[in-house]
């Protein structure tokens, strides 16, 4: 996974603004899991809301504005594009839903056949089946929405984006189980829910399921949108995948003694690292495809390869709106802002949809109305 420019897949143009697509098989193909899947899950829940009601309640607003926090905070500030909430909640959904749903009815299996290598009553018995069954099936989440058009998997910064969302669904709603069950049957239920949410969300939460899915969604996204030769690009998702599967393996596993809150993070570092080295891959890459895009593509009086430099990072876009407003006032800024946001926005439906498309073509309109906004203010001052 290197940052050059070419060479790229051609991807069909989608029929949708969202995966939701009535003509896709896929689609239809994931709402029957879902339902399907459903019926695991939502018993699931409903016993261990019931088992403690009020331990139960208070795990559920614990995990649900984890979930919500984590998920606005990722979704707020990436890199160049909001991707559409219809396509994040399906990610979240394929997570809390499909994915546990089908572990449930795999993991005891797969606890079984491993327990017949290993032994019932290995310490390791948890750290390698629940690797085998849950990464490759929150993995088809990443897969199913790089089937279909609308989800606009363009890039491998987007299958890490979808993977880490699909992650953080699963870590949710198993958090919560475990968190209630586990409550429900301790003498001092609300303090024990307290005590497994600061363990499973914040101490090791933060380098758990959502870390594992991001990395093997990167891979999965460099399958699908490079035209690397095909033994690569199955090496980079399968190892990608391996990787993941490895990592959740460590942090399951005894290999490090000690209190569980030192043993979660001594096992957060390499887990960390694998994980900080994928976005920086995916975002060198992400760059590239549009700073390409801006020289190749959109025509420069909307946005040129100069004008991407100066918006391809967070940092030098919030510097400029700082000059801007040292130079012209605060309106100027905020028509900068408005600006850069335009500008993105073009960028990305011109590499996603085409130059020749609504959704580009309304961007450019906000493009020349955002320029001409800032063009004003600066002569008006």
């Amino acid at each position: 996974m290197t940052a050059e420019i070419r060479p790229y897949a051609r991807q069909p143009r989608p029929r949708t603004a969202t995966f939701v697509d009535a003509r896709s098989w896929v689609f239809w193909t994931v709402v029957v899991l879902t339902l399907g899947a459903l019926t695991q899950v939502a018993p699931l829940v409903l016993e261990s809301a019931v088992a403690s009601p009020a331990s139960g309640a208070y795990a559920a607003f614990l995990w649900a504005a984890y979930g919500l926090v984590f998920a606005s905070s990722v979704w707020v500030f990436e890199l160049y594009e909001r991707r559409h909430l219809v396509n994040v909640a399906g990610a979240l959904v394929w997570g809390a839903i499909v994915a546990v749903g089908l572990a449930h009815i795999a993991g005891p299996a797969m606890h079984t056949i491993v327990g017949a290598r290993v032994g019932d009553d290995s310490l390791w018995l948890s750290s390698i089946s629940a690797p085998l069954v849950e990464e490759p099936l929150k993995v088809l989440g990443v897969v199913a929405l790089a089937l279909v058009p609308g989800a606009r998997i363009r890039t491998v910064a987007d299958g890490a984006f979808y993977g880490g969302m699909i992650g953080l669904g699963f870590q949710v709603v198993e958090g919560f189980l475990y968190t209630a069950r586990t409550a429900a049957l301790a003498g001092e239920p609300m303090e024990t829910v307290t005590q497994m949410f600061v363990l499973r969300g914040i101490v090791a939460g933060l380098w758990s399921h959502a870390a594992f899915s991001a990395i093997a969604g990167a891979g999965v996204a460099f399958f699908f949108v490079s035209v690397a030769p095909a033994l690569q690009r199955w090496a980079v998702a399968l190892g990608a995948l391996g990787a993941a599967m490895a990592l959740h393996a460590l942090l399951n596993s005894p290999v490090v003694q000690g209190t569980q809150v030192t043993s979660a993070l001594i096992k957060g570092v390499p887990i960390v690292a694998v994980l900080l080295t994928t976005l920086h891959v995916s975002h060198l890459r992400e760059r590239a495809v549009f700073a390409r895009t801006a020289r190749v593509t959109v025509p420069d009086h909307l946005v040129s390869p100069a004008d991407f430099e100066g918006l391809s990072t967070r940092t030098r876009r919030r510097h400029a709106r700082a000059d801007m407003r040292d130079r012209h006032g605060r309106p100027a800024a905020r028509d900068l802002h408005r600006l850069q946001r335009a500008q993105l926005a073009l960028l990305v439906a011109a590499h996603s949809d085409g130059m020749i498309s609504a959704r580009a073509a309304d961007a450019a309109g906000r493009v020349t109305s955002a320029r001409s906004s800032l063009a004003w203010s600066i002569v008006g001052k």
